[in-house]
């Protein structure tokens, strides 16, 4: 997959005294995140004068590795102090003058949130499959359904057209036209399509906007309703298989976590890695790319579909989730 496909994103906030910020949400460079292109760069120079300027520098989310690179070299033997949401993958080039700081702002906040109402849900670890009537659950759809990203789109589309999701309560965005010309995953997997259709698992038509899908108070009533129906929880995190970004895992994965119901992952290696030393393990083995996650989802499927099988993998999950539930518990300190 060519680096111009990814999702346009990235997001830095300069900090100093007195405080000089700037954050730019989701720009659409014409050549792509990574691409270089001169709106890009424009973008990435003011990140570098302000380190120069011997401000603290914050990449907020996620970095691509051209963007790294590009930075790191136009500040090659300065120091300072660069803060970032995820790690650096082990093949990224550093600078021994440069103090890199870690801090994933986004799960610690959200597990604080979350942790705090444990009480308020059940944990729903002891499961009988009779009472589950949906394969699996999971989103994707954000921010009122405009927020679509290639590499989420490439994996709903897949699994939409193989009917991987006719059984399952999922979310999508609409149509987006400049990212149906990239669907292409394998060779037979030029699949634009034009009839793509905004879906929530509220099964509502209103458009959420993200104050909503952000506010815990409204988002976990739901998803603890829909988890009470679903075999499973597919977690399709943010910019799954790119793996020239950093390590920066989502809030998503602490839903099934947190309600006690068996999840997949789907991500890239490094922020599965990432997941793996906070303590985390999905339910069913990790897969790298599009096909080997529907082959996945096909065969959970299959035996989601049979009484006796689904109750035994039901059966098979319980340590697990309490494991991952401890790793939970745990999480705050652990990234702190």
């Amino acid at each position: 997959m060519s680096n111009v496909k990814a999702r346009d994103k990235i997001i830095f906030k300069c900090m100093a005294k007195p405080t000089f910020s700037k954050v730019l949400t989701e720009p659409i460079f014409k050549e792509g995140t990574g691409g270089l292109g001169e709106a890009e760069r424009h973008f990435l120079d003011e990140a570098v004068e302000a380190f120069r300027q011997e401000r603290v520098v914050e990449f907020q989310e996620h970095v691509h590795r051209n963007q790294w690179n590009y930075f790191i070299e136009n500040t090659k033997g300065i120091e300072g102090v660069i803060k970032l949401w995820g790690p650096l993958p082990n093949d990224w080039i550093t600078d021994d003058k440069k103090k890199i700081e870690v801090f994933n702002e986004c799960v610690y906040e959200n597990t604080i949130n979350l942790l705090a109402k444990r009480g308020e849900y059940p944990f729903q670890y002891k499961r009988k499959a009779k009472n589950l009537d949906k394969d699996f659950l999971m989103t994707y759809a954000s921010g009122g359904g405009t927020h679509s990203e290639h590499e989420r789109e490439c994996m709903t589309q897949t699994l939409e057209r193989l009917n991987v999701l006719d059984n399952s309560i999922y979310s999508r965005p609409d149509y987006n036209e400049r990212l149906q010309k990239h669907v292409d995953i394998d060779y037979i997997f030029p699949i634009p399509n034009q009839n793509v259709q905004y879906k929530n698992i509220e099964n509502s038509k209103e458009h959420f906007d993200k104050k909503y899908l952000y506010d815990q108070k409204k988002v976990l009533p739901v998803l603890s309703k829909m988890c009470e129906r679903v075999n499973c929880y597919a977690v399709l995190d943010v910019f799954p298989f790119n793996n020239e970004l950093n390590a920066m895992p989502s809030e998503k994965f602490l839903w099934p976590v947190f309600f006690g119901i068996p999840f997949i992952y789907i991500g890239s290696r490094a922020q599965i890695n990432v997941l793996r030393s906070w303590g985390f393990e999905p339910n069913d083995p990790y897969r790298d790319n599009y096909r080997e996650t529907a082959e996945q989802m096909m065969w959970l499927k299959s035996i989601f579909h049979d009484p006796e099988l689904a109750q035994k993998w039901q059966d098979a999950q319980g340590e697990l989730i309490c494991r991952n539930w401890e790793a939970l518990k745990n999480l705050p300190d652990l990234i702190q």
